[in-house]
């Protein structure tokens, strides 16, 4: 029979081995905890309007020079993101930004996940079609070993105002719908008003 002492020990351990396996999902990371580290521009200038589906966005990001060289020890991956600007967030509760990062939705779309690099590291992204009509600006999120974000980096300043850029998106309409839906128009009017006329012809007779 199993002491009640081995059996403490045994319970112990289990309930370790599943605060470590846990730990790292539970752990809550709030952006307002970040330093912003890296420096990150982007190819749009500040009211640029750009086209889904049909535009690129040229992206470089790299830590911020001036901090010593191990600050990036922990960094082993970024992740770059398209993110609504405050004017596209208002009564959109879809988009909320929230402190809590696994809450928060101002990040909605992923544009690439690439291994960390010491010297600066450029993506060109194509504006997907998908991308709906709003104002965005670029964030890199710096990841450690265990898939927590410990840095960030942003194209606008901390409250969201500068050097911003426009999309606009696809409405599911085509110009040649438009055109072809226009002639379809006249050709209704001009054969009603040929059907009219000779009607008349035919009262007449």
């Amino acid at each position: 029979m199993v002491s009640a002492s081995a059996a403490s020990v045994s319970v112990c351990l289990i309930l370790l081995l599943l605060g470590s396996l846990m730990g790292p999902v539970m752990a809550e990371v709030y952006f307002s905890s970040l330093p912003r580290n890296l420096i990150v521009s982007a190819s749009p200038k500040p009211g640029q309007v750009l086209e889904a589906g049909v535009d690129n966005i040229t992206i470089t990001w790299g830590l911020n020079q001036t901090l010593p060289p191990n600050t990036a020890a922990a960094y082993k991956n970024v992740k770059v993101r398209l993110c609504y600007a405050p004017n596209s967030q208002a009564d959109r509760g879809w988009r909320k930004t929230t402190d809590d990062l696994k809450k928060d939705k101002t990040c909605q779309f992923g544009i690439t996940q690439q291994p960390y690099s010491e010297v600066n590291s450029t993506f060109v992204y194509g504006v997907e079609r998908s991308i709906p009509s709003a104002t965005y600006f670029i964030r890199v999120y710096a990841v450690d070993s265990s898939g927590a974000v410990v840095a960030y980096g942003q194209t606008t300043d901390a409250k969201k105002k500068a050097d911003l850029f426009d999309v606009v998106g696809i409405t599911g309409r085509h110009a040649s719908l438009d055109v072809a839906a226009a002639c379809f128009s006249a050709f209704s009017v001009f054969s009603l008003v040929f059907f009219l006329v000779l009607e008349r012809k035919k009262t007449k007779k």
